[in-house]
């Protein structure tokens, strides 16, 4: 059974929203522990943690017995937390990711089944 299209395009947005925090991340941040390195740790986790869960539902649609409206609230739940925790970290390439990322969070919130 194929997954609807808000789901797929949901996925694709998100990864695009993760690559995009984790970038912006490494872009602006430097390695040291100052406010700019906080910022680049808080938007790689938050970009990683964004990826995880794109790729989860994709991975696991179902859930079990759960169903795909379910699944796709938890994970899109998280999809959203963690777009706006990015936001955060404080660049262009980080907020252009956090507005995808809350549009794929919103796509896997919607479904309707």
């Amino acid at each position: 059974m194929s997954e609807p299209k808000t789901v797929t395009a949901a996925i694709v947005i998100s990864l695009v929203a993760g690559i995009l925090i984790i970038l912006g991340s490494f872009y602006t941040g430097s390695l040291y522990v100052t406010i700019e390195g906080i910022g680049m740790i808080l938007g790689v986790v938050s970009g990683i943690l964004v990826l995880f869960s794109a790729m989860m539902l994709k991975i696991r649609p179902g859930e079990g017995t759960s169903g795909l409206r379910v699944c796709c609230r938890w994970w899109g739940s998280l999809i959203l937390v963690f777009s706006i925790v990015s936001l955060f970290a404080g660049s262009v390439g980080v907020l252009i990711g956090a507005i995808l990322g809350i549009v794929g969070a919103a796509l896997a919130l919607i479904v309707k089944v």
